[in-house]
């Protein structure tokens, strides 16, 4: 956690960037797509992200959950 950040803001952050990192990630996909290069790595590398924000995401649910606050924004 970043100084006086609280666990839903540090959790919040954690979706933040995930989704920041996802769009980059099918940025360079296409990058690489559109130059004739090799996706695969690129395309693993997506799938281990997608599967890391499902965590951040689940996390977020259980954090808002046990706070009281709505689970869905």
């Amino acid at each position: 956690m970043q100084r006086n950040e609280t666990e839903l803001e540090m959790v919040e952050r954690h979706v933040r960037l995930g989704r920041e990192h996802i769009a980059r990630q099918n940025q360079i996909i296409v990058h690489f797509k559109d130059k004739g290069y090799p996706s695969e790595d690129a395309e693993d590398m997506l799938a281990t992200l997608l599967g890391l924000q499902r965590q951040h995401e689940a996390h977020l649910a259980y954090v808002r959950k046990k706070l009281g606050l709505p689970v869905s924004d």
